[in-house]
């Protein structure tokens, strides 16, 4: 009985270190499958991870082209919607100083001249070549004579009179003056590409004014007894438009275009800005540059009984040398009349 007592117990001994060793080859094998679903995971983390930072690096290369975007906008697109522009003082001063003066100023009137102390006169029509050098201040770019003459005429507050009528009898359109330089409109009939319908069209034909290189002045002279000086007053001014064959591009010759009356001009002229033509010089106004006759000119023609001018009697080089005696005939009056 003991006997088979102590095989039972060796029975069950063999048993339970069988079944132990049995636990722990399956814990093992548990574990040894264990071990690559924990390296699938990291790989997967490793992918998520790399797929971040490709994200968050398109994020940015997103917002740094954004911004480049943003700066390569003009500040006024920029701050278009921010900016109240009633509320924001836009104009620039042109100077560093106020220009309390400029446009405001009032023509000095002529001194009044007695009938009685005119004892002689003379009535001379000067050209004045706005292509020489000491004229250039005509053609001045910011503001052109001729520009300045213009907007008198259009704004109204300058008559215009014919350019063949320098004595100012009769008053014109001021759109008949301009026609003679070709500015007018044309009614032409244009035909349809597509219909083949030809409608009535109104063209416009502008003129370009900077074939404008020669200024017509008709001057009084006359000597003042009671002074004891020689003056003289601008009567009036006249444009030389240059014209020209439109097919050919031949020049046809100079068309006066209109006259106007100079003193209805001064109160535009002496608010009207003018380039000194002097080095280091303040600006001078028109009406400043007329009285100062900071300008060149040749005589072309003087008062007298045949009403001739001087390319009527001369020719060629003769024409200007008659020029430079008539300018010399007016100083040598004067100078006569002195006794030394």
């Amino acid at each position: 009985m003991k006997m088979q007592i102590k095989k039972i117990s060796l029975l069950l001994l063999i048993l339970s270190v069988f079944a132990v060793s049995i636990g722990n080859a399956q814990t093992k094998k548990k574990t040894t499958k264990k071990k690559p679903k924990s390296t699938q995971v990291s790989a997967e983390e490793m992918a998520a991870a790399a797929k971040a930072i490709e994200d968050s690096t398109a994020a940015a290369q997103a917002a740094e082209a954004a911004a480049q975007a943003a700066a390569a906008l003009p500040p006024a697109a920029a701050t278009a919607s921010t900016v109240d522009p009633n509320a924001v003082k836009t104009e620039v001063p042109k100077l560093p100083w106020v220009q309390e003066i400029t446009g405001k100023r009032m023509i000095m009137g002529y001194e009044p001249i007695r009938e009685a102390d005119v004892f002689w006169w003379k009535t001379v029509w000067r050209v004045i070549d706005l292509r020489e050098k000491i004229n250039l201040h005509f053609k001045w770019p910011k503001a052109p004579f001729i520009q300045i003459m213009l907007d008198a005429i259009n704004g109204g507050k300058a008559q215009v009179y014919s350019g063949m009528d320098d004595d100012f009898a009769t008053p014109i359109d001021p759109k008949e003056a301009l026609s003679v330089a070709g500015g007018s409109t044309d009614s032409i009939y244009v035909p349809d590409p597509v219909t083949g319908i030809t409608t009535l069209q109104v063209i416009t034909n502008e003129i370009n004014w900077n074939n404008v290189n020669k200024l017509r002045l008709k001057e009084t002279w006359f000597f003042n007894k009671q002074t004891s000086t020689m003056e003289v007053r601008i009567m009036g001014i006249c444009p030389l438009y240059d014209n020209y064959d439109p097919a050919t591009g031949d020049f046809r010759g100079e068309v006066p275009v209109f006259w106007v009356f100079f003193p209805s001009m001064r109160q535009i002229l002496v608010n009207s800005q003018a380039y000194n033509p002097f080095p280091n010089g303040v600006r001078l106004n028109w009406d400043q540059v007329f009285a100062l006759r900071l300008f060149g000119s040749y005589i072309y023609k003087v008062d007298n009984v045949q009403d001739f001018r001087i390319k009527d009697y001369k020719s060629g080089i003769d024409i200007l040398y008659e020029s430079e005696a008539k300018k010399n005939e007016l100083f040598t009056f004067e100078h006569d009349l002195w006794e030394y």
